[in-house]
């Protein structure tokens, strides 16, 4: 009889072990890309996203990065077509503002990177539940580097880390990345105009603000509790709210979903667009794109996070315009100097 047992548990331990190598086993399709600040280009040294059964390669290749915070750059195909989930990032860049390198390995975490794939999203274009294809290593000012999942223009932040300055010289550099220890590379490369490393309207926006206080990559991360309301004219119906946020994040909304919306920890958002249908059937789309970034920044921050935050619109009853205000119960912000834009659909 004892043995029998024995055999027994024997046998709920091999099932138990094959019923984990088999969760162990589950994978995805994605590859990865660079993101860097507009302002503070980024000059791909060596990098890699690593899961147990593949790799995800950087190098120089890769060259000069500044598509802007949280937003996809070029992504190299792979023949790999299902990988696990990766579980380390480790990257070395040269920040071309800062003229110095910064490396670092870190460990990701991989169980909420695999319940975000499990969970996906709603894409709203094809009405069919989705997941996540593609990650976004960031490089910021001060060796800061967020990670975050994206797909079809949802993006979620899954990883904030620290990396440290380092020295590399021209004699230990491999051969292909040279080019970054030549003399004045880097500040060639920032004030050449025959680079064109920066689009015009940066060079005017540093040219007259200076570049951003590298703190800033922080401030962008502070949540509050806060939601979107839109008060529509009366019979409008609204069907899809779409936001990017300051942190990089981006979060669509429609159906159940933004019925069922509720008060939750975000960031401050960018950009906000709402569609809707109004009485008549006609549809209108409203873009608030982009917010001023002082002005919004400091509305949060002066209501705070004692009470609930709604960012209010106000369509008019003819459907030409719409009016932005930041609230809670006893304090309420226009913003009067977003970009409003208003186009009728159908």
């Amino acid at each position: 009889m004892k043995e029998i047992n024995r055999i027994i548990q024997f046998l709920f331990i091999l099932t138990l072990i094959s019923c984990k190598s088999m969760e162990k086993e589950k994978k995805y399709h994605w590859l990865a890309t660079v993101s860097a600040p507009k302002e503070y280009p980024a000059e791909v040294y060596l990098g890699n996203l690593i899961a147990d059964d593949f790799s995800y390669g950087f190098d120089a290749i890769w060259g000069t990065q500044n598509t802007g915070w949280g937003n996809q750059g070029g992504t190299m195909s792979v023949s790999t077509e299902q990988m696990e989930i990766p579980h380390t990032l480790e990257f070395t860049w040269l920040s071309l503002v800062e003229k110095k390198f910064y490396t670092g390995k870190w460990q990701l975490d991989k169980e909420k990177i695999t319940a975000l794939f499990e969970e996906g999203f709603m894409n709203y274009d094809t009405h069919k539940r989705a997941t996540y294809d593609t990650f976004i290593i960031g490089l910021a000012p001060k060796g800061r580097v967020v990670l975050w999942a994206s797909a079809a223009g949802i993006t979620k932040e899954v990883g904030v880390f620290q990396a440290h300055d380092t020295i590399i010289t021209k004699e230990k550099a491999y051969e292909n990345a040279r080019y970054m220890l030549e003399k004045d590379y880097a500040e060639d490369m920032v004030n050449d105009p025959i680079y064109k490393t920066f689009k015009p309207e940066i060079l005017e926006k540093i040219a007259k603000y200076g570049r951003p206080d590298p703190a800033v990559y922080d401030l962008y991360r502070e949540r509050y509790n806060w939601k979107s309301i839109i008060l529509l004219p009366e019979g409008g119906v609204l069907d899809e709210t779409n936001t990017s946020f300051f942190n990089g994040e981006i979060e669509i909304l429609g159906g159940n979903e933004l019925l069922n919306d509720t008060f939750s920890l975000r960031t401050v958002p960018n950009g906000l667009a709402f569609f809707y249908n109004n009485k008549t059937n006609n549809r209108y789309g409203f873009w608030a794109d982009p917010f001023d970034e002082q002005e919004i920044l400091n509305a949060f921050k002066k209501l705070g996070n004692k009470e609930n935050i709604e960012l209010f619109f106000k369509v008019a009853p003819n459907n030409e315009s719409c009016r932005v205000f930041v609230k809670n119960k006893t304090e309420e912000i226009e913003l009067k100097k977003e970009v409003i834009t208003r186009e009728q659909l159908k």
